[in-house]
C-alpha cells in the first residue's frame, strides 16, 4: 500500500511539474550585412520568469539556454518560462554582437505539456562584422551644469569640458544655451481637495560657430533589437545642420511635452576649416549616442566619440584605447 501511495505521489509531482513548466521554442536565423548565413555563432535566449507568490517583489531571474547557428545560419532553442516572453542576442567573434530582440508569446496551449504560442517562431538576426576600430576621445557628460542661463556657452570635445573662465577647454567646438522661463504654479480642485502643480518650460539650443559644422540627425529604434554598432561606420559627408533646439514644457491642463527622444542620435562635424574655393580642407567628425538630456536646473547629459585625425570619417571605436584618461565609472564609455 505504502509502494502504490509513493508511487501516486511520484506520478503527481512529475505531472505537476510539466503543468508548470510552459515550454517555449524560437529559431533564430543569423546573417551577415550581405545576407550571407553566419556559421557557428552564439545565441542566447532567455525564457522570462515572474517570481513565485510570496517570494518578494521584483521579476524572477530568466531560464537561459544557448546554441550555435548550423551551416545555414539556424539555430533553434527551447525552454521554459512563465513570464510569457524570451530576449535573444547573438555574438560571434569579428562581428559586433547584436541583442535586444524579443518575442512576446500570446498564450498556452496543452494540459499536461503546456507550450507557448507562437510555437517556433523564426528571428533574423543580422550581425555587423568588425572594421577599422581607431582610439578616439569617448566620454559621457553626466548632469554638467551649464554654467550661465540665456547665454552662449563653448563646450571643447577633445577637453571634456567648457571652454575657460569655465572649464579647462581651449576651442568652442559647439555652443550650449540654455534658457528657462519662470516657474508658474496653478491650482485645481479634486473634489474639495486642492492639486497644486508646476508647469515648467526650459529650452536647450546647440548651435556650432564654424562654417558647414553641425550634426546630421539619426534615430534609431531602441525597441526590436539591434546591433552593437549603433550607427554607420562614417559620418556622412554633407547633410550637417548648425542648429538644433530642444524644448521641455507643460500647459495648464495638459500633459507635458519634451522634444528630447532617447531614440535620436547624431553624427557631428567640428573645426572645420576651407580653401579659398569654399572647399572643406580640414574637420573633425564624431557621433552622438542618444539625444541630449537636460533638466529644469540646467544639468546636461550625452555621449560622444570624436575622431581626432583630420578629415577621417571612420567612427569604429576601440574601446580599449580611449583617449580620455583616468576617467570616473560615471564618465567611461565601453559601446562602439
Amino acid at each position: 500500500m505504502r509502494m502504490i501511495c509513493a508511487i501516486t505521489i511520484a506520478v503527481f509531482v512529475v505531472s505537476v511539474a510539466k503543468v508548470g513548466a510552459q515550454e517555449g521554442k524560437i529559431t533564430v536565423r543569423v546573417l551577415d550585412e550581405s545576407g550571407v548565413p553566419i556559421t557557428n555563432a552564439v545565441v542566447h535566449a532567455g525564457f522570462a520568469t515572474a517570481i513565485k507568490p510570496g517570494w518578494g517583489w521584483g521579476a524572477g531571474k530568466p531560464n537561459r539556454v544557448e546554441g550555435f547557428t548550423d551551416s545555414n545560419g539556424v539555430c533553434s532553442l527551447q525552454g521554459s518560462g512563465n513570464g510569457g516572453s524570451v530576449g535573444i542576442a547573438a555574438f560571434k567573434d569579428s562581428f559586433y554582437g547584436s541583442s535586444g530582440y524579443q518575442v512576446l508569446f500570446t498564450n498556452l496551449i496543452g494540459t499536461v505539456e503546456r507550450k507557448w504560442q507562437p510555437w517556433n517562431p523564426v528571428i533574423q538576426v543580422v550581425l555587423k562584422p568588425v572594421g577599422n576600430r581607431i582610439p578616439m576621445y569617448a566620454k559621457n557628460i553626466v548632469e554638467a551644469s551649464v554654467p550661465v542661463r540665456s547665454t552662449p556657452i563653448g563646450f571643447d570635445l577633445i577637453a571634456g569640458d567648457w571652454v575657460t573662465p569655465h572649464g579647462k577647454g581651449q576651442e568652442e567646438d559647439f555652443l550650449v544655451t540654455f534658457s528657462a522661463k519662470p516657474e508658474r504654479v496653478y491650482t485645481n480642485w479634486y473634489g474639495s481637495t486642492p492639486r497644486i502643480h508646476s508647469l515648467l518650460d526650459y529650452t536647450l539650443t546647440i548651435s556650432f560657430p564654424k562654417e558647414d559644422a553641425g550634426v546630421v540627425p539619426v534615430p534609431v529604434p531602441l525597441q526590436g533589437g539591434g546591433s552593437g554598432l549603433r550607427l554607420s561606420r562614417e559620418a556622412p559627408g554633407s547633410g550637417y545642420v548648425s542648429v538644433i533646439q530642444k524644448r521641455v514644457y507643460q500647459e495648464e491642463s495638459k500633459p507635458p511635452h519634451t522634444d528630447i527622444c532617447k531614440d535620436q542620435n547624431y553624427f557631428f562635424r567640428v573645426r572645420t576649416k576651407k580653401d579659398d574655393k569654399g572647399n572643406i580642407i580640414n574637420a573633425l567628425y564624431g557621433k552622438i549616442h542618444g539625444d541630449f538630456q537636460f533638466d529644469h536646473l540646467g544639468k546636461l547629459t550625452f555621449t560622444y566619440y570624436l575622431n581626432p585625425t583630420p578629415n577621417d570619417r571612420n567612427l569604429e571605436f576601440d574601446s580599449k584605447q580611449n583617449l580620455f584618461k583616468n576617467l570616473s565609472s560615471l564618465e567611461e564609455v565601453r559601446d562602439p
